[in-house]
């Protein structure tokens, strides 16, 4: 009997000494492509929230927009500027207008070759430029996201509002977009990055498995109905 004490004992010994192989959680990409509405932000709102339940080691917004509703990316914004985990942003071909604005509330921006960001002066219905309040409001979350960054907050206006001069960047009466290359220059990218693969290697994240945050049902019905194209029918 006491030798089948002996092999427990040392089974359970044996199991106590084996390397414990820890599972990663992997690093969530969430898309922001097409235009931003009302049906993205909870999207994203719930990928942010997951991914920091999970204990995501960090979280890649993939940019290409042209912008959208101003609204819907203020609630995209607040929901990732609360994140407790790091979130880049990948602006892997235009981060236009609200596109700007989601970009700039990441920790980190990466652009890709031949990307560009910025052109974000509100317009209304019909394409003409809003109301001086709503500019001022918009200069106003522009300034916010660059400070916060420790970003200059003259050149995150100057996408918002072309009366703003900055020499040797853009001259007044000209609305500041800018490449990869020149957000680069300026500070308001980290650097560029081919793919999310890239900008996981540069961060030092490039053993982690990369997990792409799918729209549900819900979601994507409340995409199509808030579609500019969709809603007034």
């Amino acid at each position: 009997m006491r030798w089948h004490i002996m092999v427990v004992v040392a089974c359970g010994l044996l199991v106590q000494a084996l390397p414990v192989t820890a599972q990663r959680e992997p690093v969530q990409r969430i898309v922001v492509t097409g235009t931003i509405e009302l049906g993205l932000a909870p999207y994203i709102r719930r990928g942010v929230r997951e991914a920091n339940e999970a204990g995501a080691p960090a979280i890649v917004l993939d940019i290409d927009t042209f912008g959208g509703r101003v609204d819907a990316a203020q609630k995209i914004v607040v929901a990732v500027s609360a994140s407790q985990i790091p979130v880049y942003a990948l602006v892997s071909h235009n981060a236009w207008s609200a596109g700007a604005m989601i970009a700039l509330a990441a920790d980190s921006i990466f652009m890709t070759p031949g990307s560009s960001i910025g052109a974000a002066t509100p317009v209304v219905g019909g394409g003409e430029k809003a109301s001086e309040k709503m500019v001022s409001a918009m200069r106003g979350e522009f300034r916010a996201l660059a400070e916060r960054r420790g970003l200059d907050p003259r050149i995150a206006e100057a996408m918002v509002d072309e009366e703003i001069e900055i020499e040797g960047v853009v001259d007044s009466g000209k609305l500041l977009t800018l490449t990869g290359q020149e957000a680069i220059d300026l500070g308001v990218a980290q650097g560029e990055a081919a793919d999310v693969e890239d900008l996981l290697a540069q961060g030092g994240l490039d053993t982690a498995e990369v997990a792409t945050v799918s729209v549900n049902w819900a979601e994507g019905l409340v995409r199509c109905l808030s579609n500019p194209i969709v809603a007034p029918i």
